[in-house]
């Protein structure tokens, strides 16, 4: 959780209230009370070291929506706020990330962000083969796929991940995992924030992914969003709408999203932010 910009639009997610001592809670916090937040705390309860351990597939853990609301409903500390808990809660809370993006902007999101994207991916293309060094051979195998299909969510992905590899930033920012591979559960419970792309062992570039989504304290906050653009778009939403500070690894990333991209607050940009706006023009 971040407060930025007086915390208007800032939203709490108070994680793993199930492993707390017996006798006591965080009812002062999620009641709002001890550090007001304008759209308040959700609880949840997330898997316990004992579950990831076991290897406790995460899709099922987060399906048990049962369990969880027993627990609030039965919690002398949280039953009077019950309806207001739970992972379906904060999913439907964040499910509104789009609608609030367009009041507080009047962009429409998708479609801005996707012509964006194509209207700058020659022009990115361009600035990206004229890297050298390390940072360009990374960007070289990045932007193979794009060789070997003509799908556009293919092409929109390669060059989104190609964006943090030209700021020298976190590229983990997208987390790849095989649909076999049992490691990703404990992976995932472990990331801060990112995205997750999950795919079928032996899948061609233009194949669609199992299953792409965002995780946020390691809880899987949105799922089965289709593909990595348009997961990318609402990450970006999810941040801006609710007002939270940009990962400091990915803040240059992050910029260009919503000022070169997006074209929101473009007059106030970074060094590396406005170098890349100029190669873009002369592209």
């Amino acid at each position: 959780m971040a407060k930025v910009g007086g915390g208007l639009r800032t939203i709490g997610v108070i994680t793993k209230l199930d492993l707390m001592d017996e006798g006591t809670d965080s009812r002062d916090i999620l009641e709002n009370k001890l550090l007001p937040l304008h759209r308040g705390y959700i609880g949840v309860v997330n898997r316990s070291q004992k579950d990831i351990d076991g290897k406790k597939d995460i899709h099922a853990a987060l399906a048990a929506e049962a369990a969880e609301r027993k627990f609030f409903l039965s919690h002398p500390g949280y039953r009077h706020i019950a309806e207001c808990m739970g992972t379906p809660h904060l999913q439907k809370t964040l499910n509104q990330v789009n609608a609030e993006f367009k009041r507080i902007t009047t962009i429409n999101l998708q479609s801005k962000f996707f012509s964006s994207l194509d209207i700058h991916s020659t022009s990115l293309i361009d600035v990206y083969t004229k890297k050298g060094g390390v940072q360009g051979k990374k960007i070289k195998s990045i932007m193979l796929p794009i060789t070997q299909t003509d799908s556009i969510d293919v092409r929109r992905e390669c060059i989104l991940k190609g964006l943090c590899v030209y700021f020298n930033e976190d590229p983990e920012l997208v987390k790849e995992y095989m649909s076999i591979d049992n490691s990703s559960q404990t992976a995932m419970a472990e990331t801060v924030f990112g995205i997750f792309v999950i795919r079928h062992e032996g899948a061609e570039p233009g194949d669609d992914p199992e299953n792409v989504g965002i995780i946020l304290e390691g809880l899987e906050v949105l799922d089965e969003l289709g593909n990595l653009s348009f997961t990318v778009a609402m990450m970006f939403a999810l941040v801006y709408a609710l007002n939270l500070s940009y990962p400091p690894e990915l803040k240059f990333t992050f910029e260009a999203l919503q000022k070169i991209m997006m074209e929101l607050d473009e007059n106030r940009l970074s060094t590396k932010g406005q170098v890349l706006k100029t190669l873009l023009s002369r592209a």
